[in-house]
């Protein structure tokens, strides 16, 4: 009852902080970007808060719970996309825009920005719902409440507070979240360290059940996306200038390193020594070996993780959603309409989330989209290339449609036209480039 209790407060408090923060909105600036005055520390609790989320965290475990160390490629990906992002910093010294398909809008014009405006909400919707999925499943997992009943209450929850308050909402919480996620892990951590050895028996990171194919489509779809990834720049323009952006950067990749192989050893930990698997692989573990307490802050610092990302996937597709339908987003009442659409998404997203509970699934296949589409195209960009906008049109539509078509494809042509999607999106870039 008390646990409960707990859950039920912890929304509450959530909603406050969503009432509050919109007090302090004086502008489209303070709403979109946080009034661009984050230092290093912000700008990495708030990289940290948004990439560990549901798909981070339970999908490392899960993969590491079938494939071994394998399992640390998720977030060593991540860690290596923020490297490779950090010394293109310089590209955002000059930008005054709130989200990247306006950047890409400085690169090709502005029907590119309002039509990848408008495909990167659709792809961001499998992202929302995914990380609705990973909360839903551990409250169930947790406190019995029903899947439908703990995602309408978290996903409810997640859109009002995000819908108020905007990045202020968002970058308030974001440093705590941050702490409280890696407490967690390392509290999990430590305890199995104590409960069992360390496993010798996990499949290396690269094996029949991991292959140097699955890692090069993880670098095409995964950490590309933090080369080139929406909600990375959303946090990244925020931060008051492009040092303190580039630092963080480095930061939060460090930080990742550890995390990765940790989550891993969860996964490892799981495959030897679950005997009864309910739910998520990393609370099927923790309930196993830890008592009620510790199994309690485990949930909350999961929940936070997963909220941290959620609130910003949620921010990103509704901003989107909302520079499709109104070009202009300086003025109080794009505010309005922004509010509105995050609303929208994530109703649609919570629809999503109760038809499809698979969390890799979902989340890999936004992804897959976003990447064929985008990834050449903003990094053709922020190299300081230029193409005719309706070759980058084609190139996004022609990436995008072929990535799709790869991921419902059975192996082994799922990889093959994956990675056609990238090269034919760079040829159809070069061939329209302007000389």
């Amino acid at each position: 009852m008390t646990s409960i209790f707990l859950f039920y407060t912890y929304l509450f408090l959530a909603l406050v902080i969503g009432c509050t923060s919109s007090r302090h909105i004086a502008s489209a600036k303070d709403f979109y970007i946080a009034g661009k005055r984050m230092g290093v520390w912000q700008t990495t609790g708030t990289l940290l808060a948004t990439i560990l989320g549901s798909s981070a965290i339970l999908g490392s475990v899960d993969i590491a719970y079938t494939s071994g160390w394998a399992g640390a490629w998720l977030m060593l990906c991540g860690a290596l996309g923020l490297a490779v992002l950090a010394p293109l910093c310089g590209v955002f010294q000059q930008f005054s825009g709130f989200h990247l398909p306006a950047l890409l809008g400085n690169f090709y014009g502005p029907l590119v920005n309002r039509s990848s405006a408008a495909v990167i909400a659709v792809a961001w919707l499998g992202v929302v719902s995914a990380q609705f999925i990973g909360a839903a499943e551990i409250t169930t997992a947790i406190f019995g409440v029903s899947y439908p009943r703990a995602l309408m209450l978290i996903g409810c929850t997640i859109a009002v507070y995000t819908a108020l308050g905007g990045q202020f909402s968002i970058i308030r919480t974001d440093i705590l979240q941050a702490l409280f996620i890696i407490v967690g892990i390392l509290i999990v951590f430590f305890g199995l360290l104590r409960h069992t050895p360390v496993p010798a028996k996990g499949l290396p990171m690269i094996s029949r059940a991991f292959s140097f194919g699955d890692l090069l489509i993880l670098i095409l779809t995964y950490a590309s996306t933090f080369v080139a990834g929406p909600d990375i720049y959303s946090r990244l323009l925020c931060a008051k200038d492009a040092a303190t952006a580039k630092k963080a950067l480095y930061l939060a990749a460090a930080i990742l390193v550890p995390i990765a192989f940790i989550l891993a050893y969860f996964g490892i930990c799981g495959a030897q020594s679950i005997t009864h698997k309910d739910g998520a692989i990393l609370f099927s573990l923790v309930r196993q070996n830890f008592s009620l307490p510790i199994v309690l802050v485990i949930y909350f610092a999961t929940l936070s993780a997963i909220m941290s990302s959620a609130d910003t996937t949620l921010f990103t597709a509704g901003t989107l959603l909302s520079q499709f339908i109104c070009n202009e987003q300086n003025t109080r009442s794009s505010i309005f309409l922004t509010r509105l659409s995050i609303l929208a998404i994530a109703a649609v997203s919570l629809l999503i989330a109760f038809f499809c509970r698979s969390i890799l699934s979902v989340f890999f296949s936004a992804l897959t989209v976003y990447s064929g589409a985008f990834i050449v195209p903003v990094i053709w960009g922020m190299a300081g290339f230029r193409s005719r906008p309706s070759f980058a049109l084609w190139a996004i539509a022609v990436g995008g449609m072929l990535a799709l078509a790869g991921r419902l494809l059975p192996m082994p042509w799922d990889k093959i036209i994956i990675v056609a999607a990238f090269v034919l999106n760079f040829l159809i870039l070069f061939v329209g480039r302007k000389k």
